[in-house]
C-alpha cells in the first residue's frame, strides 16, 4: 500500500514538473503555478511571461483564501475554525514564499506584503478552543466509542498547542474511556481434576503481542475498571495414554572378506598369472548380528471450545472447538554379536541411547504449550470481533 501511495505522489510530481505554469494557473491550480513560476523565475528573473503569471497565481489565490474565509465566518459554526486556520497558514507560507524573491520581481509583480499572524493566532486559538469543548462534550457521554473520537479531537489540539495545561490528563481519561477490555479466562468444564496449576499456565499468553490502541487483554483488571468481553477457554478433556512398546527382534548377516588364498588347478598346484606370479582370491566368511529395535509411543491431548462473550450482555459472540496433541514418539535399538553386520537403519537406531518415557506431569506441560500456541493464534486471527 505505502508502495502505491508513493507511486502517485511521485507520478503526481512528474506530471506538475511538466505542466507549464500558466496551464497550472488556467486550471485553478494556483500554489503549483506560483511554485511552478518562482522556479523560472529563479533562473530567469526578467522573464516577463513567468512575472505576469507569478503576479496573476499570487493574487487569485490570495483571493480564494479570503474569500473562503470570510464564507466560512458568514456560517457562524464553531467547527469552522481549523480550516480558516488553515487557510491563514496558506497565506502566511505564500507571503513568505514570496517574500523571498528578489525586489526586482517583487517591485513587478506589485507585492505588497501582508501580516496575517494575528488572524492567524486568532483562529488556531479558536480552533484549538473548539477541540477541546468537543472532546470533552463527548467524554460525558460515558461510551467507549464517544471515548476514541475524543481522542482525536484532543489530539488535534495537541498539535497546535501541545503544552496545554490539563490536555494529557484527557487525553489519558479519553484512552481509558475508550479501550475495550477482554478478560481471559479458563475453565474446567472436563468433570475431572485437573493437574495443579494447569489453569494458571494456560493462562500465560503474551497479551502484549495482541493488545494494541483501544483493545487489551488480561487475565485481571482492577474492579474500576469495566470489562467488555470475556475469552472463556473451557476444557473438555485431558488424557494421557498408556504407554507403548513395540519390540521387534529379527537377525541381520553381512558377508565380509576374511583375508585371501590361492587359487589351485585340478592337481592341486597354485596357478600362476601370465607374467609367473601366484593367484590369490579373497576368502569371505558371514557375520552375524542379533538386533532388537524398541519403539516407544505415549501422547497426552486437551480438548475444549473457546468463547467469546459481550460481557456487557452476556450475549455468546462465537465459539470454536480447540484442540491440541502431544505425542511423545522414540526409537532405538540394541544388539548383540557383530555389530559389523548391522544395516544402516539398524546402526542409527543403536546410537540413540534408551530413554524412559516421560512422566505424566511432563506430557500434560508439553500438551499445555501446544495449546496455549493454539489459543493465541485464535486470539490474534478473532480479534477483530472485539469493538
Amino acid at each position: 500500500m505505502l508502495k502505491k501511495i508513493l507511486f502517485v505522489i511521485s507520478a503526481a510530481i512528474i506530471i506538475t514538473s511538466c505542466v507549464s505554469s500558466g496551464k497550472l494557473l488556467q486550471e485553478g491550480r494556483y500554489n503549483d503555478s506560483i511554485t511552478k513560476a518562482i522556479k523560472k523565475l529563479r533562473k530567469n528573473p526578467s522573464d516577463r511571461e513567468e512575472t505576469a503569471i507569478l503576479r496573476k497565481a499570487v493574487k487569485l489565490a490570495d483571493k480564494y483564501d479570503l474569500q473562503t474565509i470570510q464564507s466560512l465566518k458568514l456560517s457562524g459554526q464553531p467547527s469552522i475554525w481549523e480550516t480558516v486556520y488553515q487557510h491563514y497558514v496558506n497565506l502566511s507560507q505564500r507571503q513568505e514564499r514570496i517574500s523571498r524573491l528578489p525586489n526586482g520581481i517583487l517591485s513587478r509583480i506589485n507585492f505588497k506584503p501582508v501580516n496575517y499572524m494575528i488572524q492567524e493566532a486568532y483562529a488556531k486559538r479558536k480552533a484549538a478552543d473548539y477541540f477541546d469543548a468537543k472532546g470533552v462534550s463527548l467524554l460525558n457521554h460515558g461510551d467507549r466509542f464517544a471515548a476514541r473520537n475524543a481522542w482525536k479531537y484532543f489530539q488535534k489540539e495537541a498539535q497546535l498547542f501541545p503544552d496545554t495545561p490539563g490536555l494529557n490528563s484527557k487525553i489519558n481519561t479519553a484512552i481509558q474511556q475508550g479501550t475495550s477490555r477482554i478478560l481471559f479466562t479458563v475453565q474446567n468444564k472436563s468433570h475431572q481434576n485437573l493437574p495443579k496449576g494447569l489453569k494458571k499456565r494456560l493462562k500465560k499468553l503474551n497479551f502484549n503481542k495482541l493488545n494494541r490502541q483501544w483493545l487489551q487483554f488480561s487475565t485481571q483488571f482492577p474492579e474500576n475498571q469495566d470489562i467488555d468481553y470475556v475469552v472463556a477457554l473451557n476444557i473438555r478433556n485431558l488424557t494421557v495414554s498408556p504407554e507403548l512398546i513395540d519390540r521387534n527382534n529379527f537377525r541381520e548377516e553381512k558377508k565380509i572378506e576374511d583375508g585371501w588364498k590361492y587359487v589351485l588347478d585340478k592337481r592341486g598346484n597354485i596357478k600362476k598369472d601370465s607374467a609367473g606370479n601366484d593367484i590369490k582370491t579373497p576368502k569371505y566368511h558371514m557375520i552375524h548380528c542379533s538386533i532388537k529395535r524398541i519403539h516407544l509411543t505415549k501422547s497426552a491431548q486437551i480438548t475444549g471450545t473457546i468463547s467469546y462473550y459481550d460481557n456487557h450482555t452476556g450475549k455468546l459472540i462465537k465459539t470454536r472447538p480447540i484442540a491440541s496433541q502431544f505425542t511423545f514418539d522414540y526409537r532405538f535399538a540394541t544388539a548383540t554379536g557383530n555389530l559389523h553386520a548391522a544395516d544402516e537403519k539398524s546402526k542409527e537406531l543403536l546410537s540413540h541411547p534408551p530413554l524412559p518415557f516421560p512422566a505424566d506431569f511432563k506430557m500434560i506441560y508439553d500438551v499445555s504449550n501446544a495449546l496455549k500456541k493454539t489459543t493465541f493464534s485464535y486470539l490474534e486471527m478473532d480479534s477483530r470481533l472485539f469493538q
